[in-house]
């Protein structure tokens, strides 16, 4: 399966709005093993850096940016992504130059990316309109703005080719882009497994008739090393995608730490294509 293009390769999804698509989201998404700084294990989700989850298959980056006023404005280090402590990984080269590269195959063309900037943190008014300029200076040219959600995605792709990034913004200072990702958290570091899932059944049903993009983070720590869990084996279980009736449907975006581990990557693909064969038939 090519994950890198599975969205321009599933016209199925055309009849659907991007809220209504089941999307296989990172967790904690610039917070990789393979970063240069030193992150304590107790701070590391991913595997590999952004762009190689988005080549395979995620289509939801959860971005927690912190600004460095110890850097101009313009300098690529101003922005870096950070849980607690930073990882190194700044927005602007790790996420903002790749993605331009990204797009630069047309094979790519129809790939959309929702980046939800969850976190904002040491940001001012001045800060957030600096951070939106230079987004809009970079990635401007891929922009769907939130005017235009009301829209299928087969509409996007013949109305505004090219235009395929989604900004999700977690302050009311967000200019045209769409309002940050609605998160469904557990609220604690530590549940086990069967209480982890125990809230995501609760969860849906909030979820399904919610407006807007939501997520939910099916991530937890594991107790004794205080560390991110690798629970793939039950990720699989839970949204292993077969028909309309399957679990995964209850869902739209759905976060996991450790996310090209377990398959939902493929399970999503296959629920969104499924959705979308439904919705072509009425």
């Amino acid at each position: 399966m090519n994950k890198q293009q599975w969205m321009g390769n599933s016209p199925e999804i055309g009849s659907l709005r991007i809220d209504q698509l089941i999307l296989p989201g990172s967790h904690d998404s610039g917070m990789d093993k393979l970063a240069d700084s030193l992150t304590l294990p107790q701070e590391t989700t991913q595997d590999v850096p952004c762009i190689e989850q988005i080549r395979g298959g995620i289509r939801v980056l959860d971005l927690r940016v912190r600004a460095n006023r110890e850097y101009t404005p313009d300098s690529p280090n101003r922005y870096k992504l950070f849980h607690l402590n930073t990882s190194g990984r700044t927005l602007l080269g790790d996420v903002i130059l790749e993605l331009q590269q990204f797009y630069a195959n047309p094979d790519n063309a129809r790939e959309i990316i929702i980046l939800d900037f969850h976190q904002l943190d040491n940001f001012s008014d001045s800060e957030h309109q600096w951070l939106l300029d230079l987004l809009e200076k970079t990635l401007g040219q891929w922009f769907i703005p939130h005017a235009l959600s009301h829209l299928t995605v087969e509409q996007l792709w013949h109305d505004y080719p090219g235009q395929t990034v989604v900004i999700a913004y977690n302050h009311h200072r967000r200019g045209p882009h769409w309002p940050g990702v609605r998160q469904e958290w557990i609220g604690e570091d530590t549940p086990s497994t069967d209480e982890l899932k125990a809230f995501m059944d609760q969860a849906c049903g909030r979820m399904r008739y919610a407006s807007g993009l939501r997520s939910i983070q099916c991530a937890k720590y594991n107790k004794v090393l205080y560390t991110p869990d690798d629970f793939s084996d039950k990720i699989d279980l839970w949204f292993d995608s077969q028909d309309l009736d399957s679990y995964i449907q209850q869902f739209t975006i759905i976060n996991t730490d450790w996310s090209l581990r377990s398959r939902i990557v493929e399970n999503c693909i296959h629920a969104c294509r499924m959705r979308g064969q439904a919705q072509q038939q009425g």
